[in-house]
């Protein structure tokens, strides 16, 4: 593992870090694919995915987990709870961390089956290495884990560096901010503490059967609050219920940005 760092410490700032970074995550802890975010905030952004996925699949998930997919993501909002500078190694518990709508496009339809993730906070930004297995290498296992947690603090401390070296592009969801109209947080204001769960979802492309499964309310109920959600916010379809307010909900669902 320490050559492998050596490389990665050597890449930093380079285009071939998210080379090194994936190599050095699979020789400590056989992962199959690593994907690197920052989160500030409502903001999540993409700073590298490399490994085994083929590259349209990898950027694609990336892609659609920048946009919408981070907001079923339960997972995100309890990383924050940790030390200022200390990174931690959290494994996925799919019971707990994600909705089936998540987990559908997420882990079953790009063959994953299990996920680490290696969590630094800096202050108020947060740096999430998720590092994946395919189905066909099984799950992560004790050992495995006892790696992470050796690779943790450097592998967070030289993404951090090439972080600070490079422009990182900000997420599409943040670039739609300043086309919200005027009163669209007041509007999401008016939405109940259900209505919203289901905006929330809505958001993400889920369909009225997947927001029924995720919520365990029946499909009819879905289409009544749907029918509600539209009228309160002024819209007539799912494409503008997008574009005027996917980035007016935070991930954690707590309320109005």
């Amino acid at each position: 593992m320490f050559a492998g760092l050596g490389r990665l410490i050597a890449a930093v700032g380079r285009q071939d870090f998210a080379e090194a970074a994936f190599d050095l995550s699979q020789e400590a802890v056989g992962a199959d694919h690593l994907v690197v975010s920052l989160v500030g905030g409502n903001e999540v952004r993409g700073l590298l995915t490399q490994g085994r996925l083929a590259p349209r699949v990898a950027d694609t998930l990336n892609q659609r987990y920048l946009e919408r997919y981070h907001l079923l993501d339960n997972s995100l909002p309890s990383l924050w709870n940790i030390a200022s500078e200390q990174a931690a190694v959290y494994p996925f518990d799919g019971r707990m961390d994600a909705s089936p709508a998540y987990k559908t496009f997420f882990f079953e339809r790009a063959g994953l089956c299990d996920k680490l993730s290696i969590v630094c906070r800096r202050g108020e930004n947060l740096l999430c290495c998720n590092l994946y297995r395919m189905s066909g290498s099984g799950r992560f296992d004790e050992s495995d884990l006892r790696q992470a947690y050796l690779l943790a603090q450097p592998l967070a401390a030289v993404t951090w560096l090439h972080a600070d070296k490079v422009v990182v592009p900000q997420a599409p969801t943040e670039l739609v901010r300043t086309n919200a109209a005027p009163g669209c947080g007041a509007a999401l204001q008016s939405l109940s503490k259900r209505e919203m769960e289901v905006c929330r979802r809505l958001l993400t492309g889920a369909s009225n059967e997947g927001v029924a499964l995720d919520l365990a309310i029946s499909i009819h109920t879905v289409r009544t609050l749907r029918k509600r959600i539209y009228r309160k916010l002024e819209v007539g379809s799912v494409t503008d219920l997008f574009s005027k307010y996917r980035n007016l909900i935070p991930a954690n669902g707590a309320g109005v940005a």
